[in-house]
């Protein structure tokens, strides 16, 4: 009643007033509209305009974007769909509440392709709301989802694909949604079936605290360099502490770094594409352990996805020339290792985590040639296009492989320019879209 709409009126003010402190550049652009309340996302949403501030207490504008589509990657305003508080197993019992008949969405994260979700049924596993989205949209990677789903069929063990994450607040990472229980409030869904953080706009600052059991929390910015590929720049991930240690520990055993070879370039010299050296460290001490931990916090993955770190030394001179972090199997065809690692394609590298170690007094930086959606570069070692990003000890960069359909971005083409004067110490952290056998989780 009145009083109802009283109390979801002053949480919205509350979350906007949070927002504004958490995320004072963001929020300063959208400016308040305290008499809208939570369940005016879903009526509003279905004329199609942008998408009203907040979305059970969480402002939208940190999630959906104005202008750029985002392939298999949607925004859900959704009403609580199950009352049980018994079912911890992704489904509803048949006596359960549910309501189903004020539910939004916003397709590719686009604030203004934002429609009414008319037709949600009782969703009893996870399933359903993904077989109702596909039912209004069509797939973004229709072929890799068939085989995916008919493999698993097969061994009758298919439960969808889709990932499905809460957003609780407006500074904590979404966390999975693991029960259709839990289907309700501010939902970001990802057809390739991986998290994948929203760019929104090239500028976009994202204030956020990373929390993790036996971890003090770290605040971090992240900013949005490119949209295409995704290009997530963090200033200041780890302190020199950590940065000298990973050196130390590596500076015994860097060797002259190979490559994977492609088909056509096997029996070429490593040489080609990259002169650094390069140590691949397992993590075995407790600096190490806390790192891994972290780097699963920010990129909202598992450790259990992780490769080893590899850790790289460029001298003055030393490059590695443009090329991607994915496997595209139509280039490994003859290499049954590549073939056997990705299961023939189905998984790949997801994003990669790029540390800088050192400061560099000249050169060193990663460039991003075909930022911006540029064409492909005829010399691989030209760094004067795209996006550059200078080395600067404790400094990340994130960039994601793989689209949130799934699909390889062959945007995310990147390279190491030469360093022109000093060191450039750096290392990076490869994650994959399922686990792997590199690493156990903790």
């Amino acid at each position: 009643g009145a009083a109802a709409a009283v109390s979801r009126k002053q949480q919205q003010e509350e979350a906007v007033a949070e927002a504004e402190t958490q995320q004072p550049e963001l929020m300063s652009r959208y400016p308040r509209r305290p008499q809208l309340v939570v369940c005016a996302v879903l009526s509003f949403a279905a004329s199609g305009k942008e998408l009203p501030d907040v979305c059970s207490g969480v402002p939208t504008a940190l999630w959906t974007s104005p202008s750029h589509r985002a392939r298999g990657y949607h925004v859900l305003c959704l009403e609580a769909p199950c009352s049980d508080p018994l079912s911890n197993d992704g489904t509803c019992s048949a006596g359960s509440s549910t309501v189903g008949d004020k539910n939004a969405v916003c397709w590719g994260g686009l604030r203004s392709d934002c429609k009414m979700l008319a037709t949600l049924p009782e969703p009893k596993e996870l399933l359903d709301i993904e077989e109702a989205l596909i039912a209004a949209r069509p797939l973004h990677n229709k072929n890799r989802y068939d085989k995916l789903k008919k493999i698993k069929e097969r061994k009758n063990r298919w439960k969808g694909n889709f990932a499905f994450f809460k957003v609780k607040d407006v500074v904590h990472p979404p966390e999975p949604v693991k029960s259709a229980t839990d289907m309700s409030g501010f939902i970001l869904a990802f057809e390739g079936g991986s998290f994948v953080w929203p760019g929104i706009e090239v500028g976009f600052r994202r204030n956020i605290t990373l929390t993790h059991q036996g971890t003090e929390d770290l605040a971090l910015e992240l900013l949005t360099k490119s949209l295409l590929p995704l290009i997530i720049e963090v200033s200041s991930f780890v302190d020199g502490s950590v940065c000298t240690h990973i050196i130390n520990k590596a500076l015994p055993h860097v060797a002259k770094s190979a490559v994977s070879h492609m088909d056509h370039d096997v029996g070429k010299p490593d040489t080609n594409w990259r002169s650094s050296s390069t140590y691949f460290m397992p993590s075995d001490d407790e600096v190490l352990r806390v790192l891994d931990k972290r780097v699963s916090a920010l990129t909202v993955t598992r450790r259990v996805q992780q490769e080893y770190a590899q850790v790289l030394r460029y001298e003055r001179g030393e490059r590695y020339a443009a090329h991607h972090d994915y496997f595209d199997i139509n280039m490994y065809r003859q290499s049954a290792d590549i073939m056997q690692l990705t299961k023939k394609g189905f998984f790949n590298r997801l994003v990669t985590v790029f540390f800088y170690l050192t400061d560099v007094e000249e050169g060193g930086h990663t460039n991003f040639p075909r930022a911006g959606g540029g064409p492909q570069p005829h010399d691989f070692e030209d760094c004067s296009r795209g996006v550059a990003i200078a080395p600067q000890e404790g400094r990340i960069v994130i960039f994601y492989s793989l689209d949130p359909a799934g699909h390889m971005d062959e945007y995310s083409l990147h390279g190491g320019c030469s360093v022109e004067k000093g060191t450039k110490w750096s290392a990076n952290k490869w994650i994959w879209n399922q686990p792997m056998s590199f690493m156990t989780e903790d």
